[in-house]
Parts: C-alpha cells; structure tokens; sequence
C-alpha cells in the first residue's frame, strides 16, 4: 500500500510537470519559428523588396487556407530557388511538416479514420491516446491554465454502428443492433429536449409581450439562439427558413403560431418515444447476453 502511495505520488508529481514542459516546447518552437522567419526577411530583402512582398502575400493565402502546405511549397519553389536562400527554405519545408524522404506515418494532419489504433492505449470503450509519431498543431494562445486542462493525447474513437470507417472496430450482429438502438434514442431525446428547450424560451417571451402590448410596440427576442431557431424550423420541414423569417420580422404574431405547433410536436414525440421504449427494451431483452 505504502508502494503504491509513492507511485501515485511520483505519478501526480509528474502529471504536474507536464503543463510546464508543455510550454516551455511551445515557446522553443515559437522562438524557432520567429527566428526562421527572420532570417527568412533579411535574405528575401537581400534579393528585392518586391521578393519579400509576394512572400508576404503568399504566407498570407496558406494562414486564410487559400493554399495548403505542400501548394505554398510549390508557389515558393522558384522564389527561394537561389542557393542563399536553400537552406533556409528547407527549414521553411521543415516547419510546415513537409520532409522529403521521410519515413514518418504521418507526416501531415490526416482523418482520425486514417489513423490505426491498434497499438494505442485505450481509456474505456471509446478513447483512445493519438499514436506518437502523430503530428499535433502548435497553439501560441495558450495560457498555463489552458495547458493543465486541455487534452492533446487522447480522442474518441467511433465504435459500433457509428464506425462504418473504422473497420479495426467492427462488431458483431448483436452489438451493431445494441448501439443502433442507443443512437436512435438519442437522437430522438435530443428532438425532444431540443424542441423543449425552444417552448420554455418562447413562453416567457408571450407572456412579457403580452404585458407590454401597450407600451412596446417591438417584442425582443435577443433570447432566442442558434438552438431555438433550429427546433423553429425542424417542425416546419421545408418552409422552416421561411417561419424563420417571419419570426424575426414579426415576433409577437409569428410565436403565438410557432408555439402551439411545438407543443403539439412535444406531445407526439413524446408519446411516440413511450411507444419505442417497448420496442427498445425488447432489443436489449434480445441481444444484450448474446
């Protein structure tokens, strides 16, 4: 027990080093980079102010992802073709990821479906950590507090009927029917808590206009989200931006309509989710023990 204690005392004791060295490789490659780029001005200077502009103007077109890594590259071949420069550009080629002849497996930023996890920790059924030769984008915004809380190591990884890219996690017939039933009654909780969500926001809006009628003659509907209008338009299907539209122009007249509509869709979503629950608990009754 005592062994144990100084384990998970070292462990925690390393766990809290980790932040710190975090930032200490981040401002190393930051100071790397900003050294790179300015040896990168002085030699482009040396060659023409017009040189160092369009270097500018194209580094400007890859951060708005106009261009990606390997097409900057490309755009950059002649102006940095000069044997001055050369070296500092196959650092430049360094620093975006890109090495010829390497033999990395991952060389550049790929689908989580393109990683093979096979050899990789796992935490539960659904984590697992990032391989090691993976290469994990630099952020310059972080804070100590940012880098204690954030995770860089770790993903969830899709399994049952969700993995139809992930053939490592194939299941069996009995598991594929287990989590096709958890995934439709999520989602049919989220239509349901979702369109809740939007009548408990739209009643106390009703009921302030109603008490205002006589003194605003415009109804704020500020509180009303993203979220809301979604739930808005899922009820009216096709004519769901129109509604929209109308809500936004003449709110007390359009929600004294969208509102009964949702609390009818509320009722029959709710009464049909009684129904399915029968229909569900058959399915585990079924396949859970096989």
């Amino acid at each position: 027990q005592q062994q144990q204690q100084q384990e998970g005392g070292q462990g925690r004791k390393e766990g809290s080093k980790k932040p710190a060295d975090k930032k200490a490789v981040v401002d190393a490659e930051m100071h790397k980079e900003a050294a790179l780029m300015d040896r990168l001005k002085k030699k482009l200077l040396a060659q023409g102010p017009s040189c160092y502009s369009d270097f500018l103007k194209c580094l400007q077109l890859y951060v708005a992802d106009v261009l990606t890594a390997t097409e900057l590259l490309v755009v950059l071949e002649d102006m940095m073709n000069a044997p001055a420069v050369r070296d500092v550009y196959e650092e430049l080629k360094e620093m975006l990821g890109i090495r010829e002849g390497s033999s990395a497996k991952y060389r550049t930023n790929i689908p989580m479906s393109e990683i093979d996890f096979t050899d990789c920790q796992s935490s539960g059924t659904s984590y697992r950590s990032l391989p090691k030769d993976y290469p994990l984008p630099l952020c310059s915004g972080r804070t100590e507090l940012c880098d204690q809380v954030f995770n860089d190591e770790w993903v969830s990884v899709p399994s049952g009927s969700e993995d139809y890219n992930y053939t490592h996690y194939r299941k069996n017939q009995y598991e594929e029917s287990l989590f096709k039933c958890e995934d439709d009654r999520f989602e049919l909780d989220m239509l349901i808590e979702t369109n809740a969500s939007a009548i408990r926001v739209i009643e106390p809006l009703l009921e302030e206009a109603e008490k205002d009628r006589g003194r605003s003659a415009r109804m704020n509907i500020s509180s009303l989200r993203a979220i809301n209008y979604k739930a808005i338009e899922r009820v009216y299907g096709d004519h769901g931006q129109e509604i929209i539209e109308h809500v936004k122009r003449a709110p007390r007249v359009a929600l004294n309509v969208v509102l009964p509509r949702l609390r009818h869709k509320d009722e029959e979503w709710r009464k049909a989710r009684r129904d399915m629950n029968k229909i569900w608990r058959e399915v585990y009754k079924d396949n859970y023990y096989k």
